[in-house]
């Protein structure tokens, strides 16, 4: 009896999750395409709109950024949980901000990603993170805008900031890639490879096709490593 109701309670919050997120999601994407609506509306006699050019635009970034959107969806939601992923794709800057608020909180608590308690904790986190980088953006570009700007631009630190994603990625990517050697090892000397042959250029150029190809080079020697007895789970 008790586990049923668990169970019942498990399914309860988690329905509540994917309801009150695609609520607030469309919500949040029909505020974000009002501005560009309400600017041509305002201004439409001052601009003149090519309709053609703006639907080529429209198809060539659907393009590109529809793969993308794809992939990181698949590759995030499950480090982030479902309340996170809402969270996430809504305020953005996942790889900086939200995936290592997420992965540090379930370290720090000692909690396996996937299950109800690792759910709640990627949640508040992320909620957590989200409100913390608007307060200090908001202050900073009150406050502090004239005087950071040129410190952080300037040559001393743009190096820096420059490689914050590849610092990022590969210590979030680290731990789980010592934890699952037998998994990680066939993808990462793919990767190797193909950046060797191929060179950073094209790469960075199409990282979210790559990405998905790793994902799917991943999924296939688990499969086959399953089946050869090489792992267990």
């Amino acid at each position: 009896m008790a586990n049923r109701q668990e169970k019942n309670s498990q399914e309860a919050y988690t329905n509540a999750t994917h309801k009150i997120g695609k609520i607030s999601d469309t919500i949040a994407v029909l505020l974000i395409l009002m501005v560009p609506a309400v600017i041509t509306f305002l201004y439409a006699g001052d601009i003149e709109i090519q309709f053609s050019n703006t639907i080529s635009a429209i198809i060539t970034l659907t393009a590109i950024y529809g793969v993308v959107s794809v992939v990181e969806v698949v590759s995030y939601s499950p480090f982030l949980g479902s309340g996170g992923t809402y969270l996430s794709f809504i305020t953005g800057n996942i790889m900086n901000m939200k995936l290592p608020a997420a992965t540090n909180a379930l370290r720090v608590n000692n909690v396996e990603r996937g299950t109800e308690e690792g759910e709640i904790i990627t949640t508040l986190a992320i909620g957590a993170s989200s409100i913390v980088t608007t307060l200090i953006l908001f202050l900073g570009m009150l406050f502090l805008g004239n005087i950071l700007v040129p410190i952080i631009t300037g040559p001393a630190l743009a190096p820096a900031f420059d490689n914050v994603t590849p610092a990022l990625t590969g210590a979030l990517a680290a731990p789980y890639f010592m934890k699952n050697k037998k998994l990680s090892t066939p993808t990462i000397i793919a990767a190797c490879l193909l950046y060797l042959i191929l060179g950073y250029g094209f790469m960075s150029a199409n990282y979210s096709y790559f990405m998905l190809g790793f994902i799917v080079v991943s999924f296939l020697c688990y499969l086959l490593l399953y089946k050869v007895g090489y792992i267990k789970e």
